[in-house]
């Protein structure tokens, strides 16, 4: 599926690519992606999970929610806000195109 998504990014100058992706950051899926566009929250969210409405605790260390972009959008700022809304914390970017 990474494959058929990194195909249908060629040739794109502005790509945002959002959403629950059901997998972890470390693997080859999101390796693919990555290839192509930025991770916008790498390595900064110990988890996507509202954990007030989770009860097991492996979701604790779970990130599948992920924001990628493409190196002709800048970021300006983005942050994961702990908010009970959801069983997933909402992902916030500021950009600019």
């Amino acid at each position: 599926m990474s494959q058929k998504i990194v195909n249908n990014l060629q040739g794109k100058e502005h790509v945002i690519l959002a959403g629950d992706f059901n997998l972890q950051p470390n693997t080859q899926t999101i390796s693919n992606i990555e290839k192509q566009l930025k991770n916008v929250f790498r390595g900064e969210l110990k988890t996507t999970f509202n954990m007030k409405r989770k009860d097991n605790p492996g979701y604790a260390s779970a990130v599948v929610d992920m924001i990628f972009v493409s190196k002709h959008i800048k970021i300006l700022k983005h942050y994961c806000p702990n908010v009970d809304v959801s069983d997933h914390l909402p992902l916030v970017c500021v950009f600019e195109v």
